[in-house]
């Protein structure tokens, strides 16, 4: 596993760095052009660490003072100006020491290549700052970046949170009718699907803050769900479930088989007469889990049942929310059966065979 980059978190901390950095390097090309210049006297490496620190501290007020500033289109002769500005406090600064410290042949030397320094200087400077405003652009870019992904990233979970709320009510409906059905016909039946819609309802509010659970987690929910459906149905409603151990550890989005599974029940069951069996296959290959679902259908019967679809257009949704691809969701009709298939990629998933 390849270790993450280096990266100085405070900026305060580069700041002093960059700034330190610019006066060693200053100063190691400054002596070593007072060497070539002075050979064979020998050269003493004051002067070059008085321009060292005048520059030090020129850098320093450029990166602490400005280490938010934006010039606009119009602002640029600011920064030129910016940094003549400091081109003569560097220069004034060693011109002081000079004065103060050291003898006549060293200000004369100065002196006379006061115009050469002062325009190394001046250029120095403005790189400093044109890499302190390309500094503050990317770092104003990586805040918008980050800030808009935040943003995305919200409006996804509140969709999603929202087509899950809207899934729930429409099967509460369903079973809440078929309660008051049973309930002076066969109240027993009526008061076991009361608690078994209690038991569904609980372990769906479980499940709101996880985006993604085990696939043995979702089986046994649906389960639950089939439970109350075949109250509904009686008889005539079966289910077969058709997948090895080793993808019961799979990850997939809570409530995602749901809706499929109420699609299949809605036009196999209400489609035709007789006992009807609705088969659910599930596989993994190549990091991809592939859930299908099948129901027998009338293909005369089939268009006219009324329907909005939106079960499957709200897994679909979903898929392309979360994992940002639309090809998850297919549907295959034979001469007697729907099949729905949903695909959920497993990249980060291990699975033992």
């Amino acid at each position: 596993m390849s270790s993450p980059p280096f990266k100085i978190k405070n900026k305060n901390r580069l700041i002093h760095i960059s700034s330190c950095t610019v006066g060693i390097l200053y100063f190691l090309v400054s002596y070593f052009l007072l060497w070539w210049d002075m050979r064979p006297l020998k050269v003493t490496p004051t002067e070059p660490a008085i321009g060292a620190v005048s520059m030090t501290i020129c850098s320093y007020l450029i990166f602490s003072s400005l280490q938010f500033y934006l010039p606009r289109k119009n602002q640029y002769i600011k920064i030129i100006i910016i940094c003549f500005i400091l081109t003569v406090v560097s220069v004034a600064i060693s011109v002081f020491a000079l004065l103060q410290f050291f003898d006549v042949p060293s200000l004369e030397h100065f002196t006379a290549r006061l115009p050469y320094r002062f325009i190394i200087n001046f250029l120095l400077l403005l790189f400093i700052m044109v890499i302190n405003i390309f500094w503050n652009i990317q770092e104003e870019y990586e805040d918008n970046k980050r800030r808009k992904e935040e943003t995305e990233k919200l409006v996804r979970e509140a969709e999603l949170y929202n087509l899950r709320q809207q899934l729930q009510p429409h099967f509460l409906f369903n079973s809440l009718n078929s309660i008051i059905a049973l309930i002076s016909a066969k109240p027993d039946l009526a008061r076991k699907m009361t608690f078994q819609l209690s038991d569904f309802l609980r372990g769906t509010m479980r499940k709101d803050d996880k985006q993604l659970i085990p696939l043995g987690d979702e089986i046994r929910h649906l389960e639950l769900y089939l439970e109350i459906e075949k109250v509904r149905f009686g008889h005539r409603l079966n289910t077969v479930f058709h997948y090895e151990e080793k993808v019961l550890k799979t990850k997939v989005p809570g409530m995602i088989i749901q809706p499929l599974m109420e699609n299949a029940i809605k036009h196999g069951l209400y489609n035709l007469t007789g006992d009807v069996c609705i088969e659910t296959h599930i596989h993994l290959e190549q990091q991809m889990l592939t859930i299908s679902i099948s129901n027998p259908y009338d293909k005369d019967q089939y268009t006219s049942t009324k329907g909005t679809g939106f079960g499957l257009s709200s897994v679909q949704r979903r898929l392309f929310l979360i994992y940002g691809r639309t090809d998850l969701l297919s549907v295959q009709k034979t001469e007697s059966k729907f099949i729905a298939s949903i695909k959920i990629p497993q990249h980060d998933q291990s699975i033992d065979n």
